[in-house]
């Protein structure tokens, strides 16, 4: 797997469209919020497996005092049955390493708070998975357990690991609360885990009342550096956090732990422990980088073709700085004979849906998904297989 970035330079480089490997450059604090979304996609895009790594994590206890517990084998933490089936029916031989030392916390009794640090594919959303699945009373006949999350697709990939690992629990029932999904005023819901994206969730929870958040067991707010990078959504986390009793279980999960990711972690999870990479090893170094200095648009275009043409390509994802660039681009990549699907944050997510779902099936070799500089644009995440290559045009 690569990543290549295609820059436009105000001035034209003594050596046009040679490739080279990224130096690290001054940004903006747009361009990083950007950068922070999109590589946050990249990561999920290219790892729906577990990766084989030996990060070594550092774990920071609430009490210094007590014993620290890790696991290597799933046996050991005494799961139901019907989840342990569930874990071995989705390929989990063993605990990843975040598994290891996040499960014995987030299934300690009584509960215990979490902020954990952790990439995508590295098994954490199976392990918060798994601590709301075991909090779950059947019985209980509404919602005991809530995830935030930053997009519908990330929602959605979030309820099919529930799905899949709750596959032999049929009594346990998930709802989405997302944008399209309406309910009737008034309308109590019944499902036991309820996944959703923070605004949706605090409409759900205060002026609709479809959710009684005093009831809830466990709150999971996965991606928070995404999470804060998108207008709002801060805010909003914090206030349906605020609605949950003092006893429920916070759990909050980060691939970056900037001084504002501290600063809202320390609002929404009191007294947590906390597990962290350590810092040589905050960046997985299997995506080699490289970028093409190019003067224009059209210089750009043709770099992309250049490449498309020398090294055989499957499947790849072209960010852009607006749709109107992604419009462009797919309208010339099409010319060129190239299979191209558009996915912009202003389509129906129905529409969305569809495109991810015809990029998963390869009726699409290149997605061009648009990174708005509209605040109220966001990228959506994705989960896709066989992907070879990442491109951005960048401006």
């Amino acid at each position: 797997m690569s990543s290549l970035q295609i820059k436009e330079e105000k001035v034209k480089p003594e050596t046009n469209g040679i490739v080279k490997t990224s130096p690290t450059a001054e940004k903006t604090d747009e361009e990083e919020k950007e950068d922070r979304a999109a590589q946050s996609l990249l990561n999920k895009l290219i790892r729906s497996n577990l990766v084989d790594n030996t990060n070594q994590v550092e774990v920071l206890q609430r009490d210094p005092s007590s014993p620290l517990y890790s696991v290597k084998s799933f046996e050991e933490l005494r799961l139901k049955p019907q989840l342990l089936q569930g874990v071995y029916a989705m390929g989990f031989n063993r605990p990843s390493k975040i598994q290891e030392n996040a499960l014995p916390m987030m299934l300690a009794e009584p509960p215990q708070n979490l902020i954990a640090q952790s990439q995508s594919g590295t098994g954490k959303t199976a392990a918060f998975v798994l601590a709301m699945l075991s909090r779950v009373e059947p019985a209980d006949r509404h919602p005991q357990c809530l995830c935030l999350s930053p997009t519908y697709e990330l929602a959605l990939q979030t309820g099919k690991v529930i799905e899949q690992m709750g596959k032999f629990y049929p009594e346990l029932k998930l709802a989405y609360a997302v944008r399209g999904n309406k309910l009737e005023r008034g309308q109590k819901i019944s499902e036991q885990i309820v996944i959703g994206t923070p605004g949706t969730v605090l409409d759900w929870c205060s002026k609709l009342k479809f959710i009684d958040p005093k009831k809830i067991k466990v709150f999971v707010l996965d991606e928070a550096d995404v999470m804060i990078a998108t207008q709002g959504h801060q805010d909003q986390s914090i206030r349906i956090q605020r609605m949950l009793p003092k006893n429920c279980q916070m759990l909050l999960f980060s691939a970056t732990f900037e001084d504002s990711v501290w600063k809202f972690a320390q609002k929404v999870v009191p007294d947590p422990n906390i597990i962290k990479l350590k810092r040589e090893e905050e960046t997985l170094d299997t995506i080699k980088q490289y970028y093409v200095l190019c003067s224009n648009r059209d210089e750009k275009f043709q770099a992309l073709c250049n490449l498309y043409g020398a090294i055989t390509i499957a499947q790849a994802m072209i960010f852009c700085h607006t749709r109107k660039t992604a419009s462009w681009l797919a309208a010339e990549l099409s010319k060129e004979g190239h299979q191209v699907a558009l996915l912009s944050g202003e389509m129906m997510v129905e529409q969305r849906a569809a495109v991810i779902e015809r990029f998963r099936e390869g009726k699409e070799k290149q997605a061009r998904p648009c990174l708005s500089l509209l605040p109220d644009k966001k990228i959506e995440r994705l989960d896709t297989d066989d992907l070879d290559e990442i491109e951005k045009i960048a401006n």
